[in-house]
C-alpha cells in the first residue's frame, strides 16, 4: 500500500546489529526481525535507509563487523551507508549510564567537552582506545565508501555503453539507478 501510495524510501532505526547489543539498547528488535523487515521492503522496490551506531556498551569490532556485512547485504545503491559513533545525549538513558560510569559529569561537560562534532566518538563505551575506535569506524566507513562508489561506477558504465556502443537514441542523460 506504501508503495501505491508513492512510498520510495524508508528509513529505518536499526542501531545495530548484534542481537545482545539490540536486547542493551531495549530496542525490541531482533536481527532476523531487521532483516526479514528489509527483505519486504526491497521486495517491493522501496529502499531502505539504515540507521546503525557503533559504541554503545558492549560493541565490539566484531558487532561493528556485523553492521559492516549487514549493509553491504542490503545496499540498494540508492544512498551512501556510513556508520557513525554512538551519541549519549542529556536525558537519554545512555547519558546516565555514562555518567554512571564516571565517564561523563553532566551536561555541560557533555556539550563543552564531549559531544564536540556528531561524527567523531562524544563518549567511549567500548574498550578500545578511541584511536582503536575511529581507526575501526575508518575501516568501516572506508569499506561502505568503496562499495557504493564502485557501483555508482559500474551503472554509468553500463550507460554510457547502452548510449555510444548500442546507440541508444532515447537516452536522455545519465541516471542514478538502484541494483
Amino acid at each position: 500500500m506504501m508503495k501505491e501510495a508513492g512510498c520510495i524510501h524508508i528509513n529505518y532505526g536499526i542501531e545495530s546489529m548484534d542481537n545482545e547489543i539490540l536486547k542493551r539498547m531495549k530496542k525490541g528488535l531482533r536481527v532476523d526481525m531487521v532483516e526479514k523487515g528489509i527483505k519486504a521492503t526491497l521486495d517491493v522496490d522501496i529502499s531502505p535507509g539504515f540507521n546503525i551506531i557503533y559504541g554503545h556498551i558492549g560493541d565490539t569490532l566484531e558487532t561493528l563487523e556485523k553492521s559492516v556485512e549487514f549493509l553491504l547485504k542490503y545496499d540498494d545503491g540508492a544512498q551512501l551507508r556510513t556508520l557513525r559513533p554512538v551519541t549519549p545525549y542529556p536525558g537519554s538513558p545512555l547519558y546516565y549510564e555514562g555518567i554512571k560510569m564516571g565517564l561523563l559529569k553532566d551536561c555541560r561537560n557533555f556539550y563543552e567537552y564531549k559531544h564536540v562534532n556528531s561524527d567523531l566518538l562524544a563518549i567511549n563505551y567500548t574498550k578500545l582506545t578511541d584511536d582503536q575506535f575511529h581507526a575501526a569506524l575508518f575501516d568501516s566507513n572506508q569499506r561502505l565508501v568503496d562499495n557504493y562508489f564502485e557501483d555508482q561506477k559500474i551503472n554509468y558504465l553500463q550507460q554510457m555503453e547502452e548510449l555510444y556502443v548500442g546507440k541508444n537514441t532515447e537516452f536522455r542523460g545519465f541516471r542514478h539507478s538502484y541494483k
